[in-house]
């Protein structure tokens, strides 16, 4: 999956619906942080089924680059597993000209 956002831009919304091999993921309780370059975003999560919003902020667009980003839950009892498992996904922040 890649996002594509311009350089500055703000409140770009972005919208996961995170699954494994039992369906949705239960988020329940569960820590949630979308990870990419030096930047933590803690989605809201719009159901406890694994349905997420993750919105970008200035901090996040301020550099035109390529990131590579994933979703790290980290349950309550203490596992963790991240999303989506073997591929990232990829954020490329561009300058319009």
């Amino acid at each position: 999956m890649e996002i594509y956002l311009t350089k500055g831009d703000t409140g770009i919304g972005r919208r996961a619906t995170l699954s494994n091999e039992n369906g949705p993921v239960d988020l329940k309780d569960a820590e949630v942080r979308f990870l990419f370059g030096e930047h933590a975003i803690y989605p809201e999560k719009e159901s406890e089924t694994g349905r997420l919003l993750v919105v970008f902020d200035e901090v996040h667009t301020s550099k035109a680059q390529t990131f590579y980003a994933s979703f790290k839950i980290t349950f309550k009892d203490g596992r963790i597993e991240t999303f989506p498992g073997a591929e990232s996904t990829k954020i490329k922040i561009y300058v319009r000209e």
